[in-house]
């Protein structure tokens, strides 16, 4: 009788463990699934934000379209980026000057992959607190080390930040005023040198 219920005693403690790695396996799965609609729902909306570097304060909206970001600062000057998964180009509209550059070789390819590549998510260290959740990334770039996290709000679920941390620069952009009813014309994310000649 007690080998028998030593043996149940051990059979019931191996199923509660394998419970316990089934459901922490569906916990995180449903997180990254989470993660990934919410940021394939991110299309067509856009956000107000705040951003701060080492060394100065910037404003302005960012817009999340199919296949490219824009980004348009305001305040203190007036500067749009325009990114894609291989280019972007920096415009400053104070200047009238436009500067094409290539994204797939930087900590942009990055956040592309987090916002466009479903699979891609799965390989990233997803940290789940009570009030938000947390995507980590680390990476090279020649020589340089990106330490690259978005913060988001749980339940619901809404990208509230973005940190770039650099031996040079630490970037915080702080995002608000989430608007997903956008809906923009086909010129909307163009890369064309509004300043051409």
């Amino acid at each position: 009788m007690q080998a028998k219920d030593k043996f149940l005693e051990k059979i019931n403690i191996i199923i509660s463990i394998l419970i316990l790695c089934f459901s922490h396996n569906l916990y995180a799965k449903n997180i990254y699934e989470r993660i990934s609609v919410y940021n394939d729902n991110l299309k067509n909306s856009s956000a107000n934000f705040i951003q701060t570097n080492t060394n100065y304060l910037q404003e302005g909206e960012i817009y999340f379209g199919d296949k490219r970001i824009k980004i348009d600062y305001k305040i203190p000057q007036n500067i749009t980026i325009i990114l894609s998964e291989k280019k972007g180009v920096y415009i400053n509209h104070d200047l009238k000057e436009s500067e094409f550059f290539f994204t797939n070789k930087s900590y942009i390819k990055v956040l592309f992959d987090i916002f466009h590549k479903k699979n891609d998510i799965q390989n990233l260290t997803i940290k789940n607190f009570n009030d938000q959740i947390e995507i980590n990334k680390k990476i090279q770039v020649d020589k340089n080390f990106f330490y690259i996290k978005l913060i988001y709000e749980n339940n619901p679920i809404k990208l509230r930040r973005l940190e770039i941390i650099s031996d040079d620069e630490k970037i915080q952009m702080g995002f608000f005023n989430h608007n997903k009813k956008n809906v923009f014309n086909k010129n909307f994310f163009s890369m064309i040198d509004p300043y051409l000649n």
